[in-house]
This record gives structure tokens, C-alpha cells and sequence, in this order.
């Protein structure tokens, strides 16, 4: 009997063995653990590069978005050579420059002050051909600006004046223009003093921030007391009048604050009291200026 149920044990083992599933072996990429999978370049992972070039430019200086800079204009100190900036508004009219406002030191300020009246190179040209010469500061003030007032004019305008008494330089840009304009255009030795009061020839970032007070962006110096090679300005070179003279066209060369470009137009050939030779100079400051007009005119885009 006991043979007979051993035998019956060791049978049901046998079956058991050949019967049951064999144990499912799996590999790690099976597992999920560490499965490494090739991620497809698809648009939604990485955007397929289909050129190795650089993808175009943007322009932003297309006619429909760059905006057109505003020119504020500052005319410096020269007596006679400031004849020459009437040449630079004839090349800035032919490149048709946006003028915003204007402001002039000394004899600058007499071009500055009748451009803005009229806008006009020639109109600016016949009204100082008036002056035949630097001495009678009220008369030529009648004579060009006589019922001109600040508020008639087309643009923005200002020139500085130093009252000696006071010590006080002032920024004039109001009332009567024939009244005004002496404070600004006095200096020795071509005049002397007005009412006390002398052109400022130095305080260049002064003007500079108030163009920009007034809407424009960039400011643009017109130097005609640039020089190729050093001389004096006076018939002596030491007197306290060449001194001034020189510390403004030492001013007017370096860089200063609030000036976007410089315009200088070296005149050599002519003198500060040069007033006989208006014609010349003028052709001259227009030939010496066409350089940098038409540069400027490139960078801005006019």
C-alpha cells in the first residue's frame, strides 16, 4: 500500500514539472527602468532645420517703421566765417534735412535766428548782405529783424548772452528779435560790449540740452571756427580777445556732451573780420560742409 502511494506522489511530481509555465525572462528595456528611446525630430520637439544658412535679416528700417530723426542745429562763434553756415544750409536744403529747432553763438546767431524766420538759405543770404559791418549792433538789428518776434518764427530758436554786471549768462528764445538778437552777436574785438552784455561762445552743452527740450533728437554743431593749421584770430595773437576766440574753437573741437555730429569747416583762407569777402566764404562753407552733409544724410536716412 505504501508502495503504491509513493509511487502515486512521485507521478503527480512528474506531471507537475512537465505542466507548469516556464518563468518569463525580460531585458531591461522590457523593464521600462532604463529604456532608452530615439525621440523622432518632430515638430513638436525640435523643429527640423532644413538649411545650414542663417535665416534673413529683419529690417527695421523700412519706410513704414524708421522714424525720421529731428535736427536741432547749433551755430558757432566765427564774425565773418559764420557767412559760411548760410553755405551749409544750401547743402542741407538740397538734402532735404528735417530742421527741428536752431540756436548760434555770436554772428551764428544772427543765421540761426533769420533761417528760422524764413527757412530759406537765400532768404538768409539777402538779409545778411545788409551788414557791412560788426560795429552799430542796434542798427543792424532794425535793419534785419525790425517787426520780427520770437513767436512768428517757423521753428524753435535760441542764442546765449553773458551780462558782465550780473555775471549771468542767459539763454534768449523770447519777445522782440530786433531787441534781442544784439545781446547775443556783441563781441570784442569785432563790437564792443551791448548794454553790458557779450555773445556766449562756450557754453555749448547748455544749448544742446535745451534743442533737445524743445522735441529734437539729434544735435548737430556747425564749427567754422575749425582751423588745419593754428593761427590767431586777432591781429595780436596775445590780447585777452584772441584768447576768448581761441578757447571757443578749443571748445568747439572736442566732444561734447549732447552733440550727436560735428560739421567743421576749416577756413584758412578768410578772418573773422573778413566781412567784405560774405560771397566767397559762403561758396566756401558750402563746398567744406558737402563731405559731411552728404554722410550725415546717408547715416540718418533723410
Amino acid at each position: 500500500m505504501k508502495k503504491i502511494i509513493f509511487i502515486l506522489s512521485l507521478l503527480s511530481f512528474v506531471i507537475g514539472c512537465t505542466t507548469q509555465p516556464k518563468k518569463k525572462t525580460t531585458s531591461p528595456t522590457e523593464t521600462g527602468k532604463v529604456e532608452v528611446v530615439e525621440v523622432p525630430k518632430t515638430d513638436s520637439v525640435l523643429p527640423e532645420i532644413t538649411s545650414t544658412s542663417p535665416p534673413p535679416a529683419v529690417s527695421t528700417s523700412s519706410p513704414s517703421t524708421r522714424q525720421i530723426p529731428k535736427v536741432g542745429l547749433i551755430f558757432s562763434a566765427g564774425g565773418a566765417k559764420a557767412w559760411a553756415h548760410i553755405g551749409f544750409i544750401k547743402e542741407i536744403e538740397k538734402a532735404k534735412w528735417p530742421i527741428h529747432s536752431v540756436a548760434g553763438f555770436e554772428w551764428g546767431a544772427a543765421v540761426a535766428a533769420v533761417y528760422a524766420h524764413n527757412f530759406s538759405s537765400n532768404e538768409v543770404e539777402w538779409e545778411l548782405s545788409k551788414v557791412k559791418d560788426f560795429e552799430n549792433l542796434e542798427e543792424i538789428g532794425n535793419s534785419i529783424f525790425s517787426k520780427k518776434s520770437v513767436s512768428d518764427l517757423k521753428i524753435p530758436f535760441v542764442c546765449p548772452s553773458l551780462n558782465i554786471s550780473k555775471q549771468m549768462i542767459y539763454l534768449l528764445n523770447r519777445g522782440q528779435l530786433d531787441k534781442l538778437i544784439p545781446f547775443c552777436l556783441a563781441q570784442p574785438p569785432l563790437s564792443p560790449p551791448f548794454l553790458q552784455s557779450v555773445a556766449e561762445m562756450h557754453d555749448i552743452a547748455s544749448l544742446a540740452q535745451h534743442l533737445r527740450a524743445t522735441g529734437a533728437n539729434k544735435i548737430v554743431l556747425i564749427n567754422v571756427l575749425s582751423q588745419n593749421s593754428k593761427r590767431s584770430f586777432t591781429t595780436d595773437y596775445l590780447s585777452a580777445e584772441n584768447i576768448l576766440w581761441v578757447k571757443s574753437a578749443a571748445l568747439m573741437a572736442k566732444k561734447i556732451n549732447g552733440i550727436d555730429d560735428t560739421v567743421s569747416i576749416s577756413l584758412d583762407d578768410f578772418g573773422i573780420t573778413d566781412i567784405n569777402k560774405k560771397r566767397e566764404i559762403i561758396a566756401k562753407g558750402a563746398l567744406l560742409s558737402y563731405p559731411d552733409v552728404s554722410r550725415l544724410t546717408k547715416k540718418y536716412g533723410f
